[in-house]
């Protein structure tokens, strides 16, 4: 009885195993982060403050995008409550 259920189960262990190591490889390369330096070859140049400067700048951006992502994510979500509720 032990074998059948191994058997069964077997592969589908084995996909989980490797569904977590990818998962986990694709973390550490996230963990790396982007070398702005390669796409701002001009801006380098000019020293390491407009660098920072630039780089604050890219991030304030990335950071106003998420948050406008997850209000508007927020507002579909509490719309589609307030439509069922009422249904």
């Amino acid at each position: 009885m032990k074998d059948i259920v191994d058997s069964i189960i077997g592969p589908i262990q084995l996909f989980l195993n490797n569904a977590i190591e990818r998962i986990q490889d694709i973390q550490l390369v996230a963990e790396r982060g982007i070398n702005l330096n390669y796409y701002l070859g001009p801006i380098t140049h000019m020293g390491t403050g407009w660098t920072a400067l630039i780089m604050s700048l890219i991030s304030s951006l990335i950071l106003i995008a998420v948050i406008f992502l997850v209000r508007t994510g927020y507002n579909i979500y509490i719309n589609f409550k307030e439509g069922v509720k009422w249904w």
